[in-house]
């Protein structure tokens, strides 16, 4: 399988067909398809590409589990408007202290000023910053 050039360290039995990019961006997650509905965890990414997302997480995590996961996004729409990625999926590998899941669902959100990322997402303040983003070639 090809590899792409910037990667410094090629892996002959790596089967991703989507180019990595690492970033390490600000992220909150949680296990979705549980009841009570999880806390939010506070994390960081390793990588992410076009269609999965690499993170670190303290607890382990099962293949097949559906997560929720926002990331601070490091672009501001026209200067000024901060974003997080919103991404549903599921858990598709986790080993020690990372787990990477693949998007299933995708949409840019505008932040609140307060940075808000996921929290309370049942608190009509929090929702009413949380609206999605309307992008003309989407």
């Amino acid at each position: 399988m090809p590899r792409h050039a910037e990667d410094p360290n090629p892996d002959v039995n790596d089967r991703r067909s989507s180019q990595r990019f690492p970033l390490q961006l600000a992220v909150r997650y949680r296990v979705i398809g549980s009841q009570p509905a999880p806390k939010w965890s506070v994390s960081e990414s390793l990588n992410i590409s076009s269609s999965g997302l690499l993170f670190k997480t303290p607890e382990c995590m099962l293949p097949g589990q559906g997560v929720e996961v926002y990331v601070a996004w490091p672009v501001a729409l026209n200067d000024h408007v901060q974003l997080k990625l919103a991404l549903k999926g599921p858990v598709v590998r986790s080993e020690g202290h990372q787990a990477a899941m693949r998007f299933e669902r995708y949409e840019f959100k505008t932040r609140s000023g307060s940075g808000s990322m996921g929290e309370g997402a049942g608190d009509s303040a929090c929702a009413a910053a949380e609206q999605p983003l309307k992008l003309p070639f989407a």
